[in-house]
């Protein structure tokens, strides 16, 4: 299909088009977290299981706040496309990208240094608090692996850095 699709098609048929990549990436998201659950849940335990359980309220809010940050930037992003306005559309993705590091890097430091506490305000059990703040802190440091792969893509992208020479 031609990269203009969107605004080239029938508007249902490229919405269809497009919704299909994140309704399989849901579906894969689904199936990681019933994987996590059962590996976690026969392999180290029940209490293993509830500590994983205990955090995923948490973990849920970051993927949220990302999902919705990129569905914002998205909507910038097809206006300045549809226009046909390419100058702005990569000054746009550029600053969604680094504003995006900035809030990752922000939430992740938060996120190490307040696991416990926030842990103990959402009234996790006490026979699971310490497993549930060592996964927080896992899945805090697990994150910094993609803002690694992030400041990379942004390096190496095509087109100049418009206004944050800085990075490259």
């Amino acid at each position: 299909m031609k990269n203009d699709y969107l605004i080239t098609e029938n508007p249902l048929k490229a919405l269809i088009v497009f919704a299909i990549p994140m309704i399989i990436g849901n579906l894969f998201q689904q199936a990681y977290t019933m994987a996590d659950s059962a590996i976690v849940g026969r392999l180290v335990g029940e209490k293993a299981l509830a500590a994983v359980g205990a955090a995923y309220s948490l973990t849920n809010i970051f993927i949220c706040v990302a999902i919705g940050g990129g569905m914002g930037a998205s909507v910038i992003v097809s206006q300045y496309f549809g226009h046909g306005n390419y100058g702005k559309l990569k000054k746009t993705v550029y600053t969604a990208l680094v504003t995006f590091l900035v809030i990752s890097v922000m939430l992740g430091v938060i996120g190490l240094a307040f696991s416990k506490n926030i842990m103990i305000a959402m009234n996790t059990p006490v026979e699971v608090l310490d497993m549930s703040v060592t996964y927080l802190q896992i899945y805090f440091l697990d994150s910094s692996f993609y803002l690694c792969i992030m400041y990379f893509l942004l390096c190496s992208m095509p087109w100049e850095n418009p206004g944050f020479h800085y990075i490259s």
